[in-house]
């Protein structure tokens, strides 16, 4: 007879906790992207294939979806209600739980906001703001 739910409980989006220190735990974070990539360049000499391969720098980027009304109290809670004059943050992506078998953490470190945008379209029935994320670096535990 065959296992149910050989792999167990997956991650979802209903098992992510986003936490902004200016917020805390925010009920109100639709997305959460991030990247991190390095500059990997293959280095030639007088041949067909590659003699070695170089390491550069590493880069991050990411963004968050977010409810205005949720945006807005950043904004309160900002200097001169400015959330793009922050002082470099930590915001902290707790995956999991019991049914999952246990937690998992991502720490992306020195963070800013990049903008502080608006759109809304007749119609729309919620409106969600996109904001860039400068980050520093990421720490997966």
């Amino acid at each position: 007879m065959a296992t149910a739910l050989l792999n167990g409980v997956n991650y979802s989006s209903v098992n992510i906790t986003v936490i902004i220190p200016i917020l805390g735990p925010v009920i109100g974070i639709t997305k959460v992207e991030y990247m991190e990539e390095q500059t990997i360049d293959d280095n030639y000499s007088l041949a067909v294939n590659p003699t070695s391969r170089g390491f550069g720098q590493k880069k991050y980027t990411g963004s968050i979806s977010i409810y205005k009304d949720v945006w807005n109290r950043i904004i309160d809670a900002s200097p001169l209600k400015d959330p793009l004059s922050l002082p470099p943050f930590e915001v902290t992506i707790v995956f999991g739980g019991a049914a999952t078998g246990g937690y998992r953490k991502e720490t992306l470190h020195a963070v800013n906001f990049k903008s502080n945008p608006f759109s809304v379209s007749a119609g729309d029935t919620k409106v969600l703001l996109d904001i860039p994320l400068a980050i520093g670096g990421i720490d997966r535990v």
